[in-house]
């Protein structure tokens, strides 16, 4: 019997060790499992093509009155507003902001490609590069240089903007008010009309021709 005795509250132990250890284990599954959902970097998705247009629609422009170049980078941008891509179609794969990929890949496609200032090739990334593209290319126009942007040109915007730093095609300037184009915009290709004086510090404009 006194042995009986002493083996008893040890198999209690066990039994509370054994418990213990389930405990444990179940903690440990559930934090694997919280931490694939919400801590783990997921991929970036891509977007059916049907949703990456926006609601608002494409200005009716008079192409009459614009030079061939501005019609034609005007025309280009059109197309690609009803008809968009992702991204990283711009950027030609690369995955980083798209707005500058885009202004140079609709420039590309009107057949007055940019040059870009460290490597040559078509596509500027970086909105200070296209603007030093600009820059070494005589087409650059401060915003308080008294400059009227016609349709065409880029619209290169300062990093305190209300766009952050940023970069798209101007489509209409009438009355104080900017229409625009441009790319990775809500990631997205989107037309806006804004009022000049409240999207805040503009750098300057790049002149299609």
């Amino acid at each position: 019997m006194k042995s009986l005795r002493q083996s008893t509250p040890l198999s209690w132990q066990r039994l509370a060790l054994f418990a213990l250890w389930i405990m444990l284990a179940i903690a440990l599954c559930s934090a694997i499992v919280y931490g694939a959902l919400f801590f783990i970097p997921r991929r970036v998705q891509s977007h059916p093509v049907q949703q990456l247009r926006q609601k608002e629609e494409f200005p009716a422009i008079d192409m009459k009155k614009l030079s061939p170049v501005r019609a034609k980078i005007i025309t280009i941008a059109h197309q690609q507003f009803d008809a968009p891509q992702p991204g990283t179609f711009y950027s030609r794969g690369e995955r980083q902001d798209w707005c500058a990929n885009f202004v140079s890949w609709v420039h590309q496609q009107a057949g007055v490609p940019f040059v870009n200032p460290h490597n040559g090739g078509w596509r500027i990334p970086g909105v200070r590069s296209l603007e030093a593209y600009y820059r070494a290319a005589g087409r650059w126009h401060p915003a308080d240089s008294g400059y009227t942007p016609q349709p065409g040109d880029a619209i290169l915007y300062d990093t305190t903007s209300a766009r952050g730093e940023h970069v798209n095609i101007l489509l209409r300037y009438q009355d104080g008010k900017l229409t625009t184009v441009g790319g990775n915009e809500g990631n997205a290709i989107h037309v806006s009309t804004i009022d000049r004086a409240a999207v805040g510090k503009i750098r300057g404009f790049g002149a299609a021709e």
